[in-house]
């Protein structure tokens, strides 16, 4: 008699996708802690009779200091490792938000807001969620960073609205404190239980074939080296594309869409607010999407059609006015570019330089990001400061969203990390450890 077949064990889901999961979780508390002061601009000028010019600046300081943080970042990540510096950004996020509700003055605004809240933006930010998640993965790597960094999306999404809706009832104030006790009673907890660092060898056991030698260890690419590459500075001209065309939407539409006429009976303020909250879906589903997409038909051209839709989603909302169904097709449009940017520019970077310095140089990179982050929130006050208006800076966007599409669609993708030395033929290399039952990234 046959004896029965062994029941075949359910493999286990792989872990690194628990990580990306919880990192987008705790990048939605940072960056809800960033949109926020957006959504409270009006009322805040309104209360102390500050101009946008005067709030703007400080949003300009906060990237700027953001931008001089994030080398330092990426080299803290890659000597202490990422866990540590994210639970610790996840910290200082909640803490600097009770301050800031206490302000009276401008200058304390620039302090809190634009100095303490950018060392913990900069710990928060995908200089180290990059490679934390990339080292967890190689064959699903673009879509596992587009999981992780939808969480700033994620953020708008249900941050926004919740805060509108607190500000609205008991005051802007009352939002940042809201936001304060969820980030230290839930999110801290969760990230300090969750999120681990990846053991050597995760994410390249299922990179190959089956047939396939595992791929060879590579040295770390310098710095110096990486400012030599174009790549470089085509990564970086997009990524600054997209900090300028971000900072009109984070800090400018609203105040934008407010000025504008209620339609009816229904309010600018719930149009504003559901506008930015279709943007923050929109780009969940199109980071997923993208992410997905971008694996099988590569990382440099569909960054390059993100920058395209970002171009192309700036041009319709100058061209809807307060057209309700111009204004929700631009958040869609701009919801698919709008988190996509970052999780494909960490992979070309990831597949052009290598992990083992990829902290020191893609926090390098992303400074362009943040340096584009506050020209563009600077220019859009001032352009509305002095005309009334916000078209040349709608211009701007659109015209430079295409510029970096042409940019990143001529990066060439070939490998600039060396091979490692071969280990001496009389020590045996140390055997792989299973990290799940799968094994499968």
């Amino acid at each position: 008699m046959q004896s029965p077949a062994p029941a075949r064990e359910r493999p286990r889901i792989y872990y690194g996708w628990f990580v990306a999961v919880t990192v987008a979780v705790l990048l939605a508390i940072s960056s809800g802690a960033r949109f926020l002061f957006g959504v409270v601009l009006k009322p805040v000028s309104e209360e102390f009779g500050w101009s946008r010019t005067d709030l703007a600046t400080a949003v300009t300081i906060n990237v700027v200091l953001l931008s001089l943080l994030q080398p330092a970042i990426g080299w803290a990540v890659d000597r202490w490792g990422s866990r540590r510096i994210l639970l610790l950004g996840v910290a200082a996020t909640a803490l600097m938000t009770v301050p800031l509700t206490l302000a009276t003055q401008l200058w304390q605004i620039y302090l809190f807001y634009s100095v303490i809240a950018s060392v913990a933006f900069a710990a928060t930010s995908p200089v180290n969620t990059t490679k934390l998640v990339s080292a967890w993965f190689t064959k699903h790597r673009g879509l596992a960073l587009s999981i992780a960094t939808s969480g700033a999306a994620f953020g708008q999404l249900a941050v926004i609205p919740v805060a509108t809706w607190i500000m609205v009832g008991w005051g802007w104030r009352v939002s940042y404190w809201t936001l304060a006790v969820i980030a230290l009673g839930v999110m801290l907890p969760l990230g300090y239980l969750v999120v681990r660092e990846a053991p050597p060898g995760a994410g390249a056991d299922r990179a190959a074939g089956p047939d396939d030698a595992p791929a060879p260890p590579t040295a770390p690419v310098t710095l110096r080296r990486a400012l030599r590459s174009a790549a470089y500075w085509q990564l970086s001209f997009g990524f600054f594309v997209c900090g300028l065309t971000m900072s009109f939407t984070s800090v400018h539409m609203v105040p934008y869409l407010l000025d504008m006429p209620d339609h009816g009976h229904i309010a600018m303020q719930t149009v504003a607010s559901t506008a930015l909250s279709v943007v923050g879906g929109c780009s969940i589903l199109g980071a997923l999407l993208i992410g997905f997409v971008a694996d099988r038909a590569g990382h440099r051209p569909i960054l390059a059609l993100t920058y395209f839709l970002r171009g192309l989603a700036f041009v319709i909302l100058l061209l809807a006015g307060q057209n309700l169904a111009g204004i929700f097709l631009a958040a869609v449009v701009l919801g698919v570019s709008w988190t996509s940017t970052t999780p494909l520019t960490s992979a070309l970077s990831a597949d052009i330089y290598g992990r083992a310095s990829l902290g020191t140089i893609f926090g390098f990179i992303f400074t362009a990001m943040n340096v584009g982050s506050g020209v563009g929130a600077f220019v859009a006050g001032l352009d509305y400061d002095l005309t009334g208006n916000y078209h040349l800076s709608l211009l701007l966007n659109s015209f430079m969203g295409f510029a970096a599409a042409a940019a990143v669609l001529a990066v060439r993708v070939r490998p600039l990390a060396p091979r490692a030395a071969p280990a001496p033929p009389d020590r045996p290399a140390a055997p792989r450890p299973a990290l799940t039952p799968s094994g499968d990234d």
